[in-house]
């Protein structure tokens, strides 16, 4: 069982590859070595502002921990079809399961001691901490989560008239009662708590496996939604075709439509309007993109930091939009309307034009927000013009066409 997991995780990693390079392509790698710059400098600055005592800086340290461990899932690689054709080996899963355990460790872990080498500074700016008691606290860290992944796996078997022990409320509760009792005691007092409370579900698991059904259904649930939401994060950069788009009728936004008036040049328009409207996956797409665009140049401070930024968001809007062009290719009735790809296109570069628009003013309004420099808010819009126009006018187009001649 173990081979038939190494078998699955290459497969895994292999399609994992695929989507990262599409979605650290050039561009992207520049603009966020300017995002990490931007925010590593604004967290020097913060650090030179505080000073030692403040009641709260536990309480933040507690919080950004507490969150961090829970970053990290349980990764089993179980497909549907297993309750059918791996229930007669059942017993032998608990290999399989183990080696799954430890492969999810490796990405979780090493998120644990990123945050802790990230929070270090903080802490030692204002509660005073030693490196020691930092090396510590991390410790812990990484021991803890070694727990709530054991927790995961012993949630696997179905234990009669016993609640799943990895609920989130108990994971919660334990990650902020260990961590809390490092940081308003010792450090090396989370450090045992974690221990004790890994070797007890180590113990447990040990015990009770052999004696109990795998919960498959729960189990296959569980890794369709970690896969899930892989694929709507890579969805923000490319095409997925494991993401099956909804449709939903949205009559409260019909007024957004009177604008189109119903002429012969205007059928495409109307079509594309509605398409992207009603489906979810382009309209998603854009909602998100534009609302993590926001929310990041909130936070972030600088003079072109911010219109960096807004440029990655606006082009990544743009270019994920880009396949919606061909999204009615295999209705049969678009090819017998009347109408000329070119009015066909004319149609989609107002509509893209007036999505990138919508985007860019509100990316733009936050700049202001939050930026008191008007010579950034400035360059900004200046920014988003010529490249609204741009990708709208001149990259959509000639991208398009290309794509047409290699598919023709």
């Amino acid at each position: 069982m173990t081979a038939l997991f190494k078998t699955r995780l290459q497969r895994h990693l292999r399609e994992m590859a695929k989507y990262l390079r599409l979605v650290f392509n050039d561009f992207f790698v520049f603009a966020l070595l300017f995002l990490l710059g931007g925010l590593g400098y604004g967290y020097s600055n913060m650090l030179k502002t505080l000073k030692s005592g403040y009641w709260w800086a536990p309480v933040v340290a507690l919080l950004v921990l507490v969150i961090v461990a829970q970053i990290g899932r349980f990764a089993t690689l179980i497909e549907d079809a297993d309750r059918v054709f791996l229930l007669p080996r059942e017993r032998a899963m608990h290999a399989y399961l183990v080696a799954a355990r430890r492969y999810s460790q490796g990405l979780a872990q090493a998120t644990q001691v990123i945050a802790v080498f990230l929070l270090a500074p903080f802490m030692s700016v204002t509660m005073g901490w030693t490196v020691l008691s930092l090396v510590e606290l991390g410790l812990a860290q990484i021991i803890l989560k070694d727990a709530l992944l054991r927790l995961d796996l012993a949630s696997v078997y179905q234990v009669t008239g016993q609640t799943r022990m990895n609920r989130w409320e108990f994971k919660w509760l334990l990650s902020l009662i260990i961590l809390a009792a490092g940081l308003w005691t010792l450090p090396l007092v989370a450090v045992v708590l974690a221990l004790i409370l890994d070797l007890a579900v180590a113990l447990w698991t040990a015990q009770h496996w052999q004696k109990q059904q795998i919960r498959w259904r729960e189990q296959i649930k569980l890794e369709d939604n970690r896969m899930l939401g892989i694929y709507r994060f890579f969805n923000m950069f490319t095409e997925v075709p494991m993401l099956a788009g909804t449709i939903k009728r949205r009559r409260y936004l019909d007024w957004l439509f009177k604008t189109i008036k119903p002429q012969h040049d205007h059928l495409y328009l109307y079509l594309f309007s509605r398409g992207m409207v009603r489906g979810s996956e382009f309209s998603g797409l854009v909602v998100r993109l534009t609302v993590i665009g926001m929310l990041l140049l909130y936070f972030v401070r600088g003079e072109w930091l911010p219109v960096v930024l807004v440029a990655l968001f606006i082009y990544l809007i743009g270019f994920q939009l880009l396949p919606f062009f061909q999204q009615y290719d295999d209705v049969v009735f678009t090819h017998v309307y009347p109408v000329l790809p070119a009015q066909r296109l004319k149609s989609f570069v107002t509509l893209i034009t007036l999505i990138l628009s919508v985007a860019a003013l509100l990316l733009w309004v936050v700049v202001v927000i939050a930026n008191p420099h008007v010579l950034t808010a400035g360059i900004t819009l200046l920014v988003e013009v010529v490249e609204v126009w741009y990708l709208a006018r001149i990259y959509t187009p000639q991208r398009l066409a290309r794509s047409t001649e290699n598919r023709g």
